[in-house]
């Protein structure tokens, strides 16, 4: 467990639990927002992903579809 996990665990345990809940949520939010940053990294690259643009395309062939109806689901 690493020094920052310990101390934050310290923390937690002396926090109210709505305060607590607070914490975790922020902590979410964070680890979200590290997740949607590297997502942003892979659509910034300058790469090609030949399979995704072969599934593009055929989609595209596909033509268009009707919106999904909700009630149908």
């Amino acid at each position: 467990m690493s020094p920052a996990t310990k101390e934050l665990i310290v923390i937690m345990d002396g926090l109210p639990e709505d305060k607590a809940r607070e914490v975790m949520d922020f902590a979410r939010f964070l680890q979200q927002q590290s997740s949607d940053a590297e997502w942003e990294q892979i659509i910034a690259a300058r790469r090609a992903y030949p399979k995704l643009e072969q599934f593009a395309a055929a989609a595209l062939r596909e033509g268009s579809a009707e919106p999904l109806d909700p009630s149908k689901l």
